[in-house]
């Protein structure tokens, strides 16, 4: 049996479409109470809901929103979706994800589907920080966009929400050299990412005061993933005598995996190699030994990005363009005890 639309309600009411579409949408002005009541009983038994495609046309909203992520298996971003979409669920939003698999032109694609969807608004964490001719598409749509985690750009190119990237490697820079780490490794993300820059600058800023901290310093360019962290530090055991005491992993899946190769090869962690990672996801807290790590407020990212984009949707006035919230550098078993600071 074919779905009834709006045009079978009508005809079996004896009315418009345009009649039955306002009582749908409870709009008073041009249909008697007795027609009123006529379409309802009709749609209570036939049992009619209209879809979504129908609601969006005659109202012109979706209730929808899309969010854009780079990578469902890295267990940072299930808690920011989570975050976002609780937020947007208790406004009466559901929530359209896409996973670009840190992949531009695939980014492209969902956004012009998420357009062919006519939803209300997006919130996207790019799949790089470069490329804004996306975001410009769903501004010509008249699509409110709202950025989250990774800049485009700069921060205030666009509403969005962040973590200061800079502060908190800063920390775990600094925590390391003073620990008398003496040549710091650092396992960065794909250098042209927003946050693999301002994580960098974090780590130059907190060595720059001692100009033989710098020349010791290694950077390593992965790519967020566990095989990255791992491969590259088999990579350097392989090549010759270890020659770094310190690692700091710009996310917690290549200090996890840096970790595991370093186990591997005998090396005792925090003995003789400290580890910090950059995230604070589950597992940084249950491995063996657990992980000290940079903190992202991930949930409160989403719920803020959420809160950000329908404000938007709308029409009312952002208190702050771009929110940024603070990372905070937690210590556990990967670096050794330190005196009270």
């Amino acid at each position: 049996m074919s779905r009834l639309n709006i045009a079978d309600i009508a005809r079996r009411a004896g009315v418009s479409k345009a009649t039955v579409s306002r009582v749908l949408n409870n709009r008073p002005e041009g249909v008697g109470a007795e027609t009123r009541e006529r379409v309802r009983t009709v749609l209570t038994e036939t049992g009619f809901r209209p879809t979504a495609a129908a609601r969006c046309l005659s109202t012109g909203v979706s209730n929808s929103i899309g969010l854009l992520i780079p990578d469902i298996t890295n267990p940072f971003y299930p808690q920011l979706v989570s975050g976002a979409e609780e937020a947007l669920n208790a406004e009466g939003y559901h929530l359209f994800l896409c996973n670009t698999r840190g992949d531009v032109a695939r980014e492209r694609e969902y956004v012009e589907a998420l357009i062919d969807k006519r939803v209300d608004g997006v919130i996207l964490d790019s799949a790089g920080s470069a490329d804004d001719d996306h975001v410009n598409r769903l501004k010509q749509e008249r699509i409110p966009v709202v950025l989250i985690d990774r800049v485009i750009g700069r921060r205030s190119s666009y509403p969005g929400v962040f973590v200061d990237n800079e502060t908190g490697a800063h920390d775990a820079a600094r925590l390391l050299v003073a620990g008398g780490n003496r040549s710091l490794l650092f396992l960065n993300g794909p250098k042209d990412l927003s946050q693999s820059v301002e994580r960098l600058a974090g780590v130059e800023r907190a060595l720059r005061a001692d100009r033989a901290l710098i020349e010791r310093l290694r950077i390593l360019n992965g790519d967020f993933t566990l095989d990255s962290g791992a491969r590259l530090i088999e990579q350097l055991l392989a090549a010759g005598p270890r020659d770094f005491d310190a690692v700091f992993a710009a996310n917690d899946m290549m200090a996890l995996g840096a970790l595991g190769a370093l186990r591997r090869a005998g090396v005792a962690v925090p003995a003789e190699v400290e580890v910090i990672g950059f995230d604070d996801i589950e597992t940084a807290r249950i491995v063996e030994p657990p992980l000290t790590t940079v903190s992202q407020p991930t949930r409160a990212m989403g719920e803020a990005g959420a809160a950000m984009i329908l404000r938007l949707i709308r029409g009312q006035r952002l208190t702050r363009k771009s929110v940024v919230l603070a990372a905070v550098l937690i210590e556990r078993s990967t670096t050794r005890k330190r005196p009270p600071r």
